[in-house]
Formats: structure tokens, sequence, C-alpha cells
């Protein structure tokens, strides 16, 4: 994957098959609400529904990523208690 976020623009980025799932689900719905449970079940199946700690580290590496400022995201959007949203 290529990044397209602020100073990263251009430069080669490794993303696992879970980051890239999330990015996908995420991107394909610009400016939507997903919440933690449609993210998790699209990323990774029903069965772990229960692995919220994963999917926040997942974000949180995707942040370090592909943000230009991870400690304040522009991109990947975390709304508490809802959900996540891609913000272009």
């Amino acid at each position: 994957m290529t990044a397209v976020a602020g100073d990263l623009q251009g430069v080669a980025v490794h993303l696992t098959a879970t980051e890239w799932g999330i990015v996908e689900v995420l991107a394909g719905s610009p400016g939507k609400l997903i919440s933690q449970r449609r993210l998790l079940a699209q990323v990774q199946g029903s069965h772990s529904l229960k692995e919220a700690h994963h999917l926040r580290a997942c974000l949180a590496s995707l942040r370090r990523k592909l943000e230009t400022d991870p400690s304040r995201p522009r991109h990947l959007l975390t709304e508490p208690g809802m959900g996540y949203r891609f913000q272009p």
C-alpha cells in the first residue's frame, strides 16, 4: 500500500492483513461511523467480536503508519463508545 496522508504521500507502507482490512472497511464508507462490532465482524469474522483490544491496537498501529501526527489523527478517527470513522 502507498500512504496518501500528510507528509507520508508517496511513501510505501507495509500493512498487515488485519490493518488492510480495517482500512478497506473504513475507507469504503468515508465519513460514516462504523461500529466496533461491525468493524470486527467485517475484518475478522463474527468469532472475534470480543477482541476489541486487538482492534484498538491495530488502529493505533495504523495511525503510527499513516497519520502525520498519530496523537492527533485527522483521518482514522475514534468516536468513543461508538466506533470508528475514516475522514478523507
